[in-house]
């Protein structure tokens, strides 16, 4: 995947119950795509709530969603604990890592890649390294955009 290639689309159980397809958001609003290795992780944590202090200036703007291969359950779990407005959607197959380039090695964990999708469906930018550090900072300068 990089940056002008469409972003492929996806259908996936989200934590608040509904199925939430990538497309519905297509001409309405920027995405905020981000794979993030588990739920309730030091590092993962961090970085749900990085993204989260920056959502009131980002949500008008850009939709946010999280995805990983952890059960729905523990991503209700993820979402009420740490009060996280945006959706986490499970990827238990992890077909949609697959797609977007963020299975681990062995294909046994999700890599930390965030992907800015734009209205037209197309990749803008995209950060795939581990540090959270970086994907805060990434959503930072979106917010200050």
């Amino acid at each position: 995947m990089k940056i002008g290639d469409f972003a492929p689309d996806f259908e996936l159980e989200s934590n608040t119950g509904e199925k939430v397809r990538l497309s519905s958001y297509f001409g309405k609003k920027k995405i905020i795509l981000f794979f993030y290795v588990k739920d309730n992780t030091p590092g993962c944590t961090a970085e749900a709530n990085g993204i989260k202090s920056y959502y009131p200036k980002i949500s008008e703007k850009y939709e946010v969603i999280g995805i990983n291969q952890d059960s729905i359950e523990s991503h209700v779990n993820f979402c009420q604990k740490y009060d996280l407005p945006f959706k986490i959607l499970s990827d238990t197959s992890k077909k949609v890592a697959a797609q977007y380039q963020a299975r681990g090695i062995l294909g046994t964990y999700t890599k930390r890649i965030t992907y800015l999708i734009g209205l037209d469906g197309r990749i803008e930018d995209m950060i795939e390294v581990m540090s959270v550090s970086n994907h805060i900072e990434f959503v930072q300068s979106l917010a200050d955009s």
